[in-house]
């Protein structure tokens, strides 16, 4: 019985270690050329030459699979000797004050998204875009949809009642994505030595491209650049 504990013990405590250290990619999101030569000469005007950058999301366009299954176990809470923790609450986007919030919503691909009218009007959710179509009709105060988006893809949100209520869902590949800070700076989930390729899209700018190098040792910084 002594020597079954132990060996429980010990599994648990392999089982819980994270996986092995990859590399760090971190970089900053510019709207513009002249914003980040800017920041460069007065690192202080960075925030103010980045209004609005924060609603930005980049990803990574495809990752081994080890490191998404790693990320989707460490999103999850990971220990087989523990009760197993509730899921987390579903990505919300609210219907309020004739707006969607938040404007932006990033998801990776295959997660399901609640829709929540939090308002005293009634509103609608639809969608045109290639990646997912839908249209929830008109719903009253309180009503709550649920939809699944499995295909990656940005996804313009309109309201039939309040057309200017505009927001987007980024449904990106994997779960290898970040959002800028106020600044720009972001952070993605290390990687493995290989060659990437950064996706880089903002609601006002559009979305770029950046191929990019993980090497062996050493930190990755980005900087793409609308």
């Amino acid at each position: 019985m002594t020597r079954l504990v132990v060996a429980l013990s010990l599994l648990s405590c392999c089982v819980a270690l994270p996986a092995r250290a990859d590399t760090a990619v971190t970089g900053t999101l510019w709207l513009s050329s002249g914003a980040r030569s800017a920041a460069k000469q007065q690192p202080a005007l960075a925030k103010e030459r980045q209004k609005g950058v924060a609603e930005g999301v980049v990803w990574v366009a495809r990752i081994p699979e080890r490191v998404d299954l790693r990320l989707s176990a460490r999103r999850r809470g990971w220990f087989v000797l523990r009760t197993p923790k509730a899921e987390p609450p579903l990505p919300s986007v609210a219907l309020r004050h004739d707006s969607f919030t938040p404007r932006v919503l990033a998801v990776p691909a295959g997660s399901r998204v609640e829709f929540a009218n939090r308002d005293r009007l009634y509103h609608s959710a639809f969608s045109v875009s290639n990646a997912r179509r839908f249209d929830l009709g008109q719903g009253p105060p309180g009503r709550r949809d649920t939809l699944a988006f499995p295909r990656s893809g940005v996804i313009n949100l309109h309201c039939e009642i309040h057309p200017a209520a505009v927001g987007y869902l980024v449904v990106t590949p994997n779960r290898a994505h970040a959002r800028p800070d106020a600044a720009g700076r972001f952070r993605l989930p290390a990687l493995p030595p290989g060659r990437y390729e950064l996706h880089a899209w903002h609601p006002q700018k559009g979305e770029l491209e950046l191929p990019f190098d993980v090497p062996r040792r050493g930190a990755v910084e980005l900087n793409p650049t609308f």
